[in-house]
């Protein structure tokens, strides 16, 4: 009796050719994901942080289209409808000058997603110069650098940008004066885009404590790495080992941080729109809202919960995606 065949049908028919028989499985290779490949597979299986993207996105979305969203003026009184309860016609109800509250919160949406946006580059910017600088230099300028890091970080930090936006205010609206003198620019005569430029100035100079620090120490450490000592044995040039190897291994973490100091941002810029030294009315702020409802707030709630409520929703989705994005870039969760 014939013992019966190992081989499936079709590979003993074969495909007439000499190749694989027809319908046969084929092994294929499978490239490798890249870091990036591998980081955002991490990142979309995150679903904190998927809903902090998505809200995150929600919000670019509304403030780009602020104006054709909103159904009304932020800046336009109804004398008719002052403070009047959320209902079908004011979905958010309307403050005590008859604007409708739900078209203010998206234009402080538009106000916070900008002013962030700036103080996170200024602060990336800045910190990751004077943090890589303070580490190649090394010696007496690396200990004066650790010394200003330190003793900004030392102040609390909305008291520190408060008296910088006190104290820089008059010298940048003189500034501005000047400017218009020469340039006749007519936004410089602008109060509100002034009060956004003392913001971003005041709260951008020291938000850049925390990326300086952090590169420094990331840099301290990889310049003594061998594929670094290397690269420098064969004559490579200290630009050239900065952007094809420090740049890109200091980048996923100067990613992470960014996305976290994007909704401190937003919360410095309410904090001093708060305490009334942020942006200045007519412009929408949602720290100027909570400040102006602040004496309603018995009787009148829903001028506090409305942009209260929206900031802490949107710096939680933030605080989401910048833990999610931490868990697919850092090296130690991605070797798991």
């Amino acid at each position: 009796m014939d013992s019966p065949s190992l081989a499936p049908t079709s590979i003993i028919q074969g495909n007439g050719r000499g190749g694989p028989p027809a319908g046969a499985g084929v092994l294929r290779a499978t490239k490798p994901r890249s870091f990036w490949d591998d980081a955002w597979y991490r990142f979309r299986h995150n679903w904190a942080g998927m809903a902090g993207l998505a809200i995150f996105v929600l919000l670019c979305l509304v403030a780009i289209f602020a104006k054709q969203i909103a159904p009304y003026g932020y800046l336009d009184q109804d004398w008719t409808a002052i403070l009047k309860p959320p209902s079908a016609t004011h979905i958010m109800g309307t403050d005590d000058l008859g604007r409708d509250v739900f078209s203010r919160v998206l234009m402080g949406g538009r106000t916070a997603l900008m002013v962030a946006t700036f103080i996170s580059l200024i602060g990336a910017i800045v910190g990751l110069l004077v943090g890589a600088f303070s580490a190649f230099a090394g010696g007496k300028v690396d200990a004066v650098v650790v010394w200003i890091i330190d003793g900004l970080m030392t102040f609390p930090t909305i008291w520190l940008a408060a008296f910088v936006s006190v104290s820089t205010a008059p010298a940048l609206k003189n500034l501005a004066a000047s400017l218009y003198s020469v340039t006749h620019w007519a936004f410089l005569k602008n109060e509100v885009m002034i009060s956004y430029a003392v913001v971003v100035f005041a709260i951008g100079m020291i938000n850049w404590t925390w990326p300086a620090r952090l590169v420094r120490s990331q840099v301290l450490s990889l310049r003594e790495r061998e594929f670094i000592e290397a690269t420098r044995a064969l004559g490579a040039s200290v630009r050239w080992i900065t952007m094809k190897h420090l740049v890109p291994n200091v980048l996923g973490s100067m990613i992470v941080l960014v996305t976290l100091s994007f909704g401190n941002a937003m919360l410095f810029e309410a904090s001093l729109s708060y305490l009334g030294i942020g942006i200045r009315p007519p412009g929408a702020s949602w720290g100027a809202m909570i400040f102006q409802g602040m004496s309603k707030v018995r009787t009148h709630p829903y001028l506090v919960l409305a942009p209260g409520i929206t900031l802490a929703v949107v710096v939680l989705a933030l605080q989401f995606m910048g833990d999610a994005l931490n868990d697919a870039l850092n090296p130690k969760s991605r070797s798991k």
